[in-house]
């Protein structure tokens, strides 16, 4: 299924539309950029269902909230009904800006890896040309090496999770349900990432560094974009990014590798230099 359609669906945007928090690591880069933020002209692309707006919209100079997904923006409207500040827009096209339009470039909740390595560097080309010289981009994305990763697939974190999530889960026919459920969610996953050894599948992207994982994010119908810490950095350095910071799941702003594959997601803050 083409991603756009996954995050346009109307169940998909109303889930995102309900959240409204900052990880640890985002509000760490907000204590980081505090005494600029009031200058900045700021776009929050893939901004989903406005989980950030709330918070950095009364901080930036001017806001403007950004997605793909139609069915986002509209959540967006609805939240913030008489702020005019959200776009229906593509990152891998943002022809509609103009160049060295704007200061600060938030791409949260690993937005970017909805895309493949191609689009990746095409829309850092993008985030590039509208960024003023010294701009600032910050982002998240999803970590090969996490620690954690080889549990998403298992089939004790599959049923668990949808025990957990069911609101009916407590009897033995419903139990017996999900179990089903899980069975099969475990051989889609599988049939999705074409491999049914999917440890082996996950240490040869590692080796590689990065690559596209099916996990069991969106019911397993999104590919996702995983890569590491070093293929991360050697990408923005290529893309004319400086100064370039990464922040664990816990907030703490590091260059350990230990650290930061303690979670699933690594936090990035770097600057363009034209």
């Amino acid at each position: 299924m083409d991603q756009k359609k996954i995050y346009n669906h109307a169940k998909i945007s109303k889930d995102y539309a309900r959240r409204d928090y900052l990880d640890k690591a985002e509000q760490q880069i907000i204590e980081e950029l505090k005494n600029v933020l009031p200058k900045f002209n700021m776009l929050d692309m893939g901004v989903g269902g406005g989980r950030t707006t709330g918070y950095f919209l009364a901080l930036v100079n001017s806001y403007i909230g950004a997605d793909y997904a139609p069915n986002m923006i509209a959540e967006c409207k609805k939240k913030f009904k008489n702020k005019k500040v959200f776009e229906v827009l593509d990152v891998r096209n943002m022809s509609k800006f103009s160049d060295n339009m704007f200061d600060f470039i938030l791409f949260s909740y690993n937005g970017i890896d909805s895309f493949g390595l191609k689009d990746r560097e095409t829309a850092l080309k993008e985030i590039k040309r509208v960024l003023k010289n010294g701009g600032y981009y910050s982002f998240s994305s999803h970590n090969i090496n996490w620690k954690g990763l080889y549990n998403l697939f298992t089939f004790r974190n599959i049923y668990t999770k949808l025990v957990n999530k069911a609101d009916n889960g407590k009897n033995l026919l419903s139990k017996f349900i999900i179990f089903l459920e899980a069975v099969f969610i475990n051989i889609w996953l599988n049939f999705q990432n074409k491999s049914f050894n999917i440890k082996f599948h996950i240490d040869r992207l590692r080796k590689e560094g990065q690559g596209n994982l099916t996990d069991n994010s969106l019911n397993g119908k999104a590919k996702i974009f995983y890569t590491s810490y070093k293929s991360q950095i050697l990408q923005l350095t290529k893309s004319g990014f400086k100064n370039i910071s990464a922040y664990s799941i816990n907030g703490i702003k590091t260059r350990d590798e230990n650290e930061l594959n303690q979670g699933g997601w690594i936090y990035y803050l770097c600057q363009i230099e034209k």
